[in-house]
């Protein structure tokens, strides 16, 4: 260690003895880094390293430029400049405490990010090369509300557990994102629409291929974290997410769980309140599950979209934009039953604003509505499609084999299949049931099954050590496996094995088509296949029966055929 120089009393005096001592520190008391930085601050009032910010330090490079001193030098010693900062942060920064915009830190301007306050992530920020990029100037905002915004979206992304050069994917399209916002004036980032979306997308040809490939996520990113982090729930969002929410386990498929909501391509401000007035009411006081909810605000957004182009408001409509919209309808290539639907909700969601002493236009639904007869499609798995795959089956990885099985075996919905609990199978002497939770029909109910089944899931549950309660197939974080992913992975097993059927190679749901059919074809009585099945209605039994209108006309023919022969018979008594 080089020998201290002496340092002129009167620097002594000038200050304090704990930025002597953080000085001394990080230069290892070298002198012609020491007494530089004395001197330096011997003209600011600066007490400790903790008062230094962005404003010291470009007070400090503007000194160093009126030095005739090397390019080398002045980055060397502003890098000290910089560690002095860095090393000497208290390690209470440093323990984990998540960063917060209460922090003193956030409630500055300009936030100068390779002195945040925590000091291993203060260091990973000194590998950036050009350090102007570490400055977020937010007196260049003009909205409160989009700096507030901006500081919440700085923590959340500190707060991530990742190296800088990850941090970066964020940190960079996130500024680029805030610049556009506070150019086209968009105060809040929530209630962006998909308009200012798709010319945020515009605004990036300019920007690096980092910045335009992460500009989706980051938006996502934003809306998400600004959504679910506010003190008070924003109704006005454009997407909601329901993780902020708590549900009962009802409400959710948890093999295809809803997770937001959305009312982005909703133009008309007016327009789109009421329908957030309606989804709100939906979401906080009905009972409806979260997949219903969503089919619900699908119909009436298409209203209010066609109402966009038509630039009508709610409040305005007169009867004929009714009749204009289900004309549109009509020449839309739907099913009786989906045109039905969209006038029932649309006439739902006009009741409900009535309610809230909104003036909207009343029609009768009735007026609209079309009769029809719901079409029979045939969707069993032929016996050969099913052959062949259940001689790949042993191919197949483990728990595709047992999904299938327990398909195969039983009818249940995907869903249902994805949502099994350990336990759910077991016996009772020679009898051998499941017990499932339907979340369509949001009802428990036990079927019987196949002792072979039994065995072959008890077998499973002990192998992986899946203990009672759990999800039998989990996904990676341990919860239900996604019924999308499920089908994904057995058509590209089926694809790989050759396996197909007709145009399609695999549906889940087909299955129960299957075990309907058979069961009715074995002399089991509707009611017993609509209780099997678990349907409200025998009606909607009778679309899974896929031979049920051939052996309707058979029965028809076997009884005028039986009615005929008694008519000849009789005529030929007479005759004798």
């Amino acid at each position: 260690m080089a020998v201290l120089k002496i340092v002129p009393k009167l620097y002594q005096e000038k200050i304090s003895e704990k930025l002597k001592e953080e000085i001394s520190l990080v230069t290892n008391g070298e002198a012609k880094y020491y007494n530089r930085l004395y001197k330096f601050f011997q003209y600011t009032d600066i007490q400790c390293t903790a008062d230094i910010n962005y404003e010291t330090r470009k007070m400090y490079m503007d000194s160093l430029e009126k030095e005739d001193i090397s390019e080398k030098y002045k980055a060397e010693l502003l890098s000290l400049f910089d560690r002095l900062k860095i090393e000497n942060m208290p390690d209470v920064y440093s323990q984990g405490t998540p960063f917060s915009v209460e922090q003193e830190f956030f409630k500055q301007d300009k936030l100068f990010l390779l002195y945040v306050p925590n000091k291993k992530k203060a260091q990973s920020f000194r590998q950036v090369v050009d350090k102007n990029d570490l400055l977020w100037d937010l007196t260049r905002i003009h909205s409160s509300q989009l700096v507030r915004q901006t500081k919440i979206l700085l923590c959340e992304i500190l707060n991530m557990d990742k190296v800088q050069r990850h941090r970066r994917y964020f940190l960079e399209p996130l500024k680029a994102l805030i610049r556009f916002c506070d150019k086209y004036g968009i105060d809040d980032i929530e209630e962006m629409e998909q308009a200012d979306e798709n010319r945020f997308y515009l605004y990036l040809n300019k920007e690096s291929e980092i910045i335009k490939k992460q500009a989706s996520k980051i938006v996502e990113f934003a809306r998400r974290t600004l959504f679910l982090t506010d003190s008070e729930t924003n109704w006005r969002a454009c997407i909601w997410y329901m993780d902020r929410f708590q549900f009962d386990k009802s409400r959710i498929n948890a093999s295809s769980p809803v997770k937001s909501l959305s009312f982005i391509n909703i133009y008309e401000k007016e327009n789109r309140w009421y329908l957030q007035l309606y989804a709100k009411y939906l979401v906080g006081i009905s009972d409806l599950s979260l997949s219903n909810i969503r089919n619900t605000i699908s119909f009436i957004s298409q209203f209010l979209k066609y109402l966009d182009g038509q630039s009508k408001k709610v409040t305005e409509l007169a009867m004929q934009d009714i009749a204009d919209y289900v004309s549109v309808l009509d020449e839309s290539d739907i099913k009786y039953s989906t045109f039905n639907r969209y006038i029932t909700h649309m006439h739902t969601f006009l009741q409900f604003l009535k309610m809230k002493n909104i003036e909207v236009l009343k029609f009768y639904p009735e007026r609209f509505l079309k009769k029809g007869f719901s079409e029979h499609n045939e969707r069993s798995v032929p016996e050969k499609t099913i052959a062949h795959l259940i001689k790949e089956l042993p191919a197949f990885p483990e728990h595709l084999q047992l999904m299938y099985l327990i398909l195969f075996c039983t009818g249940i919905r995907k869903s249902e299949v994805c949502t099994i609990k350990s336990g759910a199978f077991y016996s009772q002497g020679n009898e051998n049931w499941m017990r499932i939770y339907q979340s369509k029909m949001r009802r428990e109910k036990v079927i019987p099954v196949p002792s072979l089944l039994v065995g072959l899931v008890n077998d499973y549950e002990k192998k992986y050590g899946i203990k009672n309660g759990e999800y039998l197939f989990k996904n990676k974080k341990g919860g239900a496996f996604n019924g999308q992913t499920f089908s994904n992975q057995m058509i590209r097993e089926c694809k790989v094995r050759g396996i197909a059927c007709g145009d399609y190679i695999f549906r889940a749901h087909d299955y129960r088509h299957n075990l309907a059919t058979s069961m009715y074809g074995n002399g089991v009585s509707i009611q017993g296949v609509r209780d099997y099945l678990g349907h409200s209605s025998e009606n909607m039994t009778k679309q899974y029966i896929d031979f049920m209108p051939e052996r309707i006309v058979s029965a028809e023919d076997k009884y005028f055929s039986k009615n005929q022969s008694f008519k000849l018979k009789g005529a030929e008594d007479d005759e004798r």
